[in-house]
């Protein structure tokens, strides 16, 4: 049944002037800006190729002949010979070595990254992945505290603090980077907040638009995200520093934070926690820029009705979203799909510089430039063979993808050895995931009823943040034990958590978003699943009757 809100927000305009000037503003500008801020420490923390530091060279010397003095030839992960990376002989007139700790650092690309200003590389290599996986409880802890507060405190005041910390986090990671506990501590607080600002400006936009633009608003936040991340190597490629790369790049979200005051709180979260007049103001602000009139009638009842929210034990947070049985399967199962596409995604995304044949910076925008067709092809997929059948596609190539690397690491075909072959083997490893997390970001926004969307979206983050830090972890056993490793337990992972849980999810094109527990609670029986047919079929009727009447 169409609730008031529904009814004033359809005479107002749903997708009119208003909602496309807060989508290019704050989904796409924003969103673009947000992104290069939050994934630069990705790039900050890449190790570059780097060997112990050798007595100066002769010229009468060459290259090779001198390294082969100091340094020892070792068998790399994939079976050939190279020169060590940690190890250097002791003596000259022994083969005795030992890990070094001073370190020359190649610097064709990257003038310096944290840990070639650290030497945190080999032994001490774990340091990036412990800051990873630190980053990431921090940020399960915050999408936990964030979710709750953004479903009771409002979605604005979560997207101010959150823009705020982040600011705040990367500035201090940059004044206290030599200590690695404060650089940590740092990264936490910038990662504390999680996706929760960007996430606040969708779900307004998401409240104030119709459900045909559902797909729209998810398609534009997720576009955004990934151009956000194409841009980001470019600017480090131009400065080369890390410090200056995290300076200029967070420093572009201070324009936000200081406009944040105009951006407005979501009309339908004010209606549903009974603040009806505030709820109204911001309506017929829509109404003014999209040109249209709130009709007298529905202003009246708008007033009148009360919050349909009356039960409070909505607003828990996230363990109401596990009240019922169909609400806790449903959001169970979403949070095996989050740590499935998460994993994939932190081991592609941490990795994608350091393994690049050539310009890393290059290999990065291409990768992220590949995730912006995955969302084209993920929502005409959406819209037509659904959700679930979308994903399962999605989830099997990955599958296949990661299998076929496996394979190729202890291949010694040179065609698979190919820096071109790698490159659209990754890219279309990154555009299949695209196309998961497009899909699972769609559920989230569908499934979760509005009382509880932000908490839900929020826990998916919390879970996401470990499959991050997992993820950090299989990426450093690929390196210091076997290549193979990360590509054997990721297909493994797909399988399991991905294929298996999106199988069992409702199907949710076309139907209507659940406003309440309860609706949640109904969300994939028999009678809800035929619901949205009959409703298209009312629709349809209405307006042709509308035409009949106005035929003259």
């Amino acid at each position: 049944m169409e609730s008031v809100y529904d009814r004033a927000l359809s005479e107002v305009g749903n997708s009119g002037t208003f909602q496309k000037k807060f989508d290019f503003f704050y989904n796409v500008v924003f969103t673009t800006l947000w992104s290069v801020a939050y994934n630069n420490i990705i790039l900050a923390l890449t190790i570059t190729p780097h060997m112990c530091q050798m007595p100066e060279k002769p010229e009468n010397i060459s290259e090779i002949s001198w390294k082969a003095k100091y340094i020892p030839v070792v068998e790399s992960e994939t079976g050939r010979e190279k020169f060590s990376d940690c190890l250097i002989y002791t003596n000259e007139a022994t083969n005795v070595t030992k890990e070094c700790n001073i370190f020359e650092f190649d610097k064709t690309w990257f003038e310096t990254t944290v840990p070639s200003d650290n030497n945190w590389v080999c032994e001490n290599e774990i340091n990036i992945a412990n800051i990873y996986a630190y980053a990431q409880i921090g940020e399960m802890i915050g999408s936990f505290f964030f979710g709750w507060f953004g479903d009771v405190y409002g979605r604005k005041l979560t997207y101010i603090i959150s823009l705020a910390l982040l600011i705040i986090g990367r500035f201090v990671s940059v004044v206290a980077s030599s200590s690695f506990i404060l650089f940590t501590i740092g990264c936490i607080i910038a990662s504390f907040p999680s996706w929760s600002a960007i996430q606040s400006t969708a779900v307004i936009s998401l409240e104030i638009s119709s459900p045909k633009r559902r797909t729209t608003v998810a398609k534009l936040h997720l576009l955004a995200t990934s151009f956000g991340k194409c841009l980001m190597p470019f600017f480090y490629w131009k400065l080369r520093n890390w410090k200056s790369f995290l300076i200029v790049t967070t420093s572009l979200q201070l324009l936000f934070l200081v406009i944040s005051w105009r951006i407005i709180e979501s009309p339908q979260w004010l209606w549903i926690n009974g603040k009806s007049k505030k709820a109204l103001k911001h309506i017929k602000n829509i109404a003014k820029v999209n040109k249209c009139t709130l009709s007298a009638d529905t202003e009246r009842e708008f007033l009148s009705t009360t919050s349909i929210n009356n039960d409070k034990s909505e607003t828990l947070g996230p363990l109401a979203l596990f009240s019922g049985w169909r609400v806790a399967v449903h959001t169970t199962l979403q949070l095996f799909l989050w740590f499935c596409i998460s994993a994939n995604y932190s081991v592609a995304v941490f990795g994608s510089a350091e393994k690049s044949l050539g310009n890393p910076f290059l290999e990065f925008a291409w990768q992220s430039l590949a995730e912006i067709p995955g969302y084209f092809i993920a929502a005409f997929l959406a819209d037509r063979i659904g959700r679930r059948f979308t994903g399962i596609i999605s989830f099997s190539i990955t599958t296949m993808i990661w299998i076929f690397s496996g394979f190729r690491e202890t291949s010694n075909a040179e065609w698979l050895k190919n820096e071109l072959f790698n490159t659209i083997l990754s890219v279309t490893n990154r555009s299949s995931m695209t196309v998961s997390y497009y899909i699972i970001n769609l559920l989230n926004m569908e499934l979760y009823p509005t009382c509880l969307r932000q908490s839900g979206m929020s826990l998916s983050n919390v879970i996401s943040g470990g499959a991050s830090a997992f993820g950090s972890y299989v990426l450093y056993l690929g390196r210091r034990i076997d290549n193979r490793l990360p590509s054997v337990i990721l297909s493994v992972t797909t399988v399991t958590f991905g294929i298996l849980s999106i199988f069992y999810l409702p199907e949710t094109l076309n139907a209507k978003l659940p406003e309440t527990l309860e609706d949640a609670q109904r969300f994939g029986t028999k009678a809800n699943t035929h619901e949205p047919t009959k409703r298209l079929e009312e629709e349809v009727e209405l307006n042709n009757l509308h035409k009949n009447s106005t035929t003259p």
